[in-house]
């Protein structure tokens, strides 16, 4: 059986020193996540994100003023959010 998301964001999160908040376990993980860097130590956001349209809306709407990292845990890629609008594809991690 495949490994599920909640189980490779969590290792990543720990290997990586990122703090995981107790809501990001009430549901099952989804493939996007997003990581507020501008504290120490970064923190995972609890809200996880399916599709790409609802990970813009939250940087557009929610995260005004926040440093945030978008990870795609199905491709293994960082994305990066350009003119306000969409995300494009970056490194992999």
């Amino acid at each position: 059986m495949p490994e599920k998301y909640t189980e490779r964001v969590k290792a990543y999160c720990e290997a990586s020193g990122i703090e995981i908040p107790a809501g990001f376990y009430r549901h099952a993980a989804s493939r996007y996540v997003a990581i507020d860097v501008g504290g120490t130590p970064p923190k995972l956001i609890a809200k996880t994100w399916f599709n790409q349209e609802d990970v813009v809306y939250y940087l557009k709407n929610l995260a005004l003023g926040k440093q945030i990292r978008v990870l795609d845990f199905k491709e293994r890629q960082e994305l990066s959010f350009q003119n306000g609008e969409r995300l494009a594809r970056g490194t992999e991690f």
